[in-house]
């Protein structure tokens, strides 16, 4: 079996997007301070933007592929609440969306870390797979990624300075998953995208933007602090703390995957942020 370069694994990984598949991911989580953390999901993705993703058999979020999703927030499922939100909060910064695509654990660390060593062929749960080491340029952070062969999907993440394991198990690749699956007929809360006025939607917005361009400049040091955090609020705090920015604009720092943005993507940001303040500006004093 030919072993493939690094960019084609990447490829793979990006285009694993329009494949029908189903799995389980399971967290593995050491915190110096607190007891050892595992949790399990369980996720069916139908390509196309179609995901299905429970927890010990609590849905926690379906996507019909339409732009149409829903979030287990407080007890019940809701829209997604923000319109800005591009992944479910789910109590874990460590979840499904890091697999595959524009969501994936790549789009964090491709510019922010390099390939340390040979890529090997490995065996996990019974699949043929890809083994490749990462490293940063100051050698702070060591990070394993396994790819699965047929799929392409991300199926081990290693990061021991972190005390992070992550493994897919029981992936199942289909011809196609019933639309069925992608389709929630129970009850749904109400959620208002905003309802405090336009005033404190635009200081939100500001607040996200300021976190986002700060978050772009130091992608290593944020995913440092969130592998370090025992769930997804300690991840919050921790990610305030780091950018002194507030419960806001950490969450959508989170949501954002913590990736190293582009150069064109952080100039947009830029600009919107200087067209949010002078809107602000705008607004009387409440």
């Amino acid at each position: 079996m030919r072993t493939p370069s690094w960019v084609e694994l990447a490829g793979r990984n990006m285009a694993a997007g329009a494949l029908a598949m189903s799995g389980s991911l399971q967290v593995h989580r050491e915190h110096p301070q607190t007891q050892t953390i595992d949790e399990r999901f369980d996720f069916w993705h139908g390509g196309g933007g179609l995901w299905r993703i429970e927890s010990d058999g609590q849905v926690l979020y379906i996507a019909a592929g339409d732009g149409a999703s829903l979030v287990f927030i407080d007890g019940e499922m809701r829209r997604r609440s923000t319109v800005n939100s591009v992944v479910a909060q789910m109590g874990s910064v460590f979840n499904p969306f890091l697999l595959l695509g524009e969501q994936s654990v790549l789009s964090k660390i491709s510019e922010s870390l390099r390939v340390a060593g040979a890529i090997e062929p490995v065996e996990l749960d019974g699949r043929s797979a890809w083994r490749v080491p990462f490293v940063s340029p100051q050698g702070d952070i060591q990070v394993e990624l396994v790819f699965d062969e047929e799929t392409g999907l991300l199926v081990r993440l290693h990061h021991p300075m972190g005390g992070v394991l992550i493994k897919v198990t029981a992936l199942s690749v289909h011809d196609e998953i019933p639309r069925e699956r992608f389709i929630w007929d129970g009850p749904v809360g109400d959620t208002a995208l905003n309802l405090r006025g336009p005033r404190a939607a635009t200081a939100e917005r500001m607040a996200q933007l300021v976190a986002l361009v700060e978050a772009s400049k130091r992608p290593i040091e944020v995913l440092q602090a969130v592998s370090r955090a025992a769930d997804h609020g300690e991840a919050i705090s921790a990610v305030m703390k780091l950018l002194d920015t507030s419960e806001t604009g950490a969450e959508v720092v989170l949501n954002a995957q913590i990736r190293r943005f582009s150069g064109r993507e952080i100039q947009r940001m830029q600009h919107e942020l200087a067209e949010v303040r002078d809107v602000f500006a705008e607004f009387p004093e409440e």
